[in-house]
C-alpha cells in the first residue's frame, strides 16, 4: 500500500502473528515445525519527513527521534552489526526500536540502498508482546513489507524472512530461530505451515480436521528469547550436537538429522544429563552456532535439549503425514495423535528447562477437560517459560475455553483473550 498525505509519501506493511502449534524452539536445531499465522497483525507506516533523521512511534511507547545511522556502520552489518550495536547503546536507542532500525539497516545493506531523506515509522499493532506468539517477527516482517513498497525492490522466496532475523539476531542481538519470520511472512490463515528449517523449506499448507482449531490461550507470563533460560536452551542443543557428532562418528548438519534411536543408543556417560561450560569447554572445546556463548559456570540441560529437537523432529513428521493422509470423515486417529505429540511436546519443554507453574497448570486444566469436552491437547509454545499456550479443540468449545481462561489468567492477563 502505498499513498501520500498533504504531499509527503506513505507506505504501509502488515504481517501477522503466528501459533506454534508444534515444533518451538527446535528450529534452531533443523527440525519440521509446524506454525500458523494469527489474525492479529503488525502495521508499520513509513512517511516521508521534512527534515533529516528518523522517527519512531508506536502506540505503547514515547516518540523517539533519533539522527540517520552512518553509512558505513550500515554497510558493514552485511559483516559485522557490532559497530551499529554500538552506535545505539551510544545514542540510548529502546530495544523496542531495535527492531524496525535493525530491519531498515540490514536492508539498506542487502539493497546497497539509503533513503534520500528523513524517515518517521509509525507502528501499530494487537500481536501481544512477550505472549510467545511472534510479535517481533511480525514487526520485522511487516517493516520490510514497507521498505520494499518505498525503495521500490522485492525480495523473492524467503529472503525477507531471512532478513528479519538477521536484524533480530545480529542488530537486536536476540538469538532467535528462523521459524517464526518464515511463519509470518509465508503462513495461511488457518492452515499449519510445515517448515523445514534446515533452514528455510517450505511444504505446502495442511489443514487441521473439520471443525477442529488451534488456539493461542495468552499466559499473562512475559516472556523474552534473550532471556537466560531459553539462551541456556539453545546453548545445551548446540552443546548435545557436538557430542552426538563424537559418538556417532559423523558430522550433524543439523542435530535433528539425527534420529531418536540413535540418541537412545547414547549413553548417559557420554550424553550427560547435565554438564558445566566448564567441563564441556575441557571435553569439546567449541560449539558451532555463533548466537550461543557458553558460560562456564553455566549448568546446561545437554541431553534435555538434544532430546527435545531430536524427537520433536519426528512427532512434526509423524503429525503432518497423519494431516495428509487421515480421511477428513474419521479423524480419530489425528485428534488421538495430536493430544499425545502436544504432551509429549510439552513435556520436553520442562525437561530443558522452558515450562513454567502456570503454563503447566493451563495444560493440565485443559487434559482435564479432555476431548469428550473437545479438548484434544495443548501445549506450551514459542520460547516457552511463559508466553502462551496453544489449544487444539473443537471450534463448539471456544466459549468453555474462554470461562476457563477468565478463571484461572483474568487476574495476570489484561483481559482475557483467546488468539485465533
Amino acid at each position: 500500500m502505498s499513498d501520500s498525505v498533504a504531499g509527503l509519501r506513505r507506505v504501509e506493511g502488515v504481517a501477522p502473528g503466528r501459533l506454534d502449534v508444534l515444533g518451538g524452539v527446535a528450529d534452531y536445531s533443523g527440525s519440521l515445525v509446524l506454525q500458523m499465522p494469527l489474525s492479529c497483525v503488525t502495521r508499520v507506516v513509513i512517511e516521508e519527513r521534512g527534515e533529516p533523521g528518523l522517527t519512531f512511534s508506536s502506540e505503547q511507547e514515547p516518540p523517539v527521534a533519533l539522527p540517520m545511522p552512518p553509512q558505513d556502520l550500515v554497510a558493514a552489518v552485511r559483516t559485522d552489526a557490532a559497530p551499529l550495536r554500538q552506535w545505539l547503546d551510544e545514542h540510548a536507542v529502546p530495544r523496542w526500536v531495535r527492531y524496525p532500525l535493525g530491519c531498515l539497516a540490514v536492508f539498506a545493506a542487502h539493497w546497497n540502498w539509503r533513503p534520500t531523506g528523513g524517515l518517521a515509522f509509525g507502528i501499530t499493532s494487537d500481536v501481544p508482546a512477550s505472549m510467545g506468539v511472534s510479535s517481533s517477527a511480525a514487526l520485522e516482517v511487516a517493516t520490510l513489507r514497507a521498505l520494499e513498497r518505498w525503495a521500490g525492490v522485492s525480495f523473492e522466496g524467503t529472503a525477507l524472512a531471512r532478513l528479519g532475523q538477521r536484524a533480530e539476531n545480529d542488530v537486536v542481538a536476540a538469538p532467535c530461530g528462523l521459524m517464526d519470520q518464515l511463519a509470518s511472512a509465508h503462513g495461511r490463515p488457518g492452515e499449519l505451515l510445515p517448515i523445514l528449517c534446515r533452514p528455510d523449506v517450505l511444504m505446502e499448507s495442511v489443514r487441521l480436521p473439520s471443525r477442529v482449531i488451534a488456539v493461542g490461550w495468552p499466559s499473562g507470563v512475559r516472556h523474552a528469547v534473550a532471556d537466560s533460560p531459553y539462551a541456556t536452551a539453545r546453548t545445551a542443543a548446540f552443546m548435545g550436537k557436538a557430542i552426538l557428532e563424537r559418538a556417532l562418528g559423523r558430522r550433524l548438519a543439523y542435530l535433528a538429522e539425527a534420529r531418536p534411536a540413535e540418541l537412545a543408543s547414547v549413553g548417559r556417560d557420554v550424553l550427560p544429563d547435565s554438564m558445566t561450560g566448564a567441563e564441556f569447554i575441557a571435553r569439546h572445546a567449541a560449539i558451532d552456532d555463533p548466537q550461543s556463548r557458553i558460560e562456564p559456570g553455566r549448568t546446561y540441560p545437554v541431553r534435555a535439549a538434544a532430546r527435545f529437537a531430536v524427537e520433536e523432529h519426528a512427532r512434526a513428521e509423524s503429525l503432518e503425514c497423519v494431516l495428509r493422509e487421515a480421511p477428513g470423515d474419521d479423524c480419530e486417529i489425528v485428534l488421538s495423535m495430536i493430544g499425545e505429540v502436544l504432551a509429549e511436546s510439552h513435556a520436553g519443554y520442562s525437561a530443558m528447562g522452558l515450562g513454567c507453574l502456570e503454563t503447566d497448570a493451563m495444560v493440565e486444566a485443559i487434559e482435564d477437560l479432555g476431548p469428550a469436552r473437545g479438548f484434544y491437547g495443548a501445549r506450551i509454545s514459542g520460547g516457552g517459560s511463559g508466553g502462551s499456550v496453544v489449544v487444539v479443540l473443537n471450534e463448539r468449545a471456544i466459549p468453555a475455553l474462554t470461562a476457563l481462561a477468565e478463571n484461572m489468567t483474568a487476574s495476570r492477563t489484561d483481559g482475557v483473550r483467546i488468539l485465533r
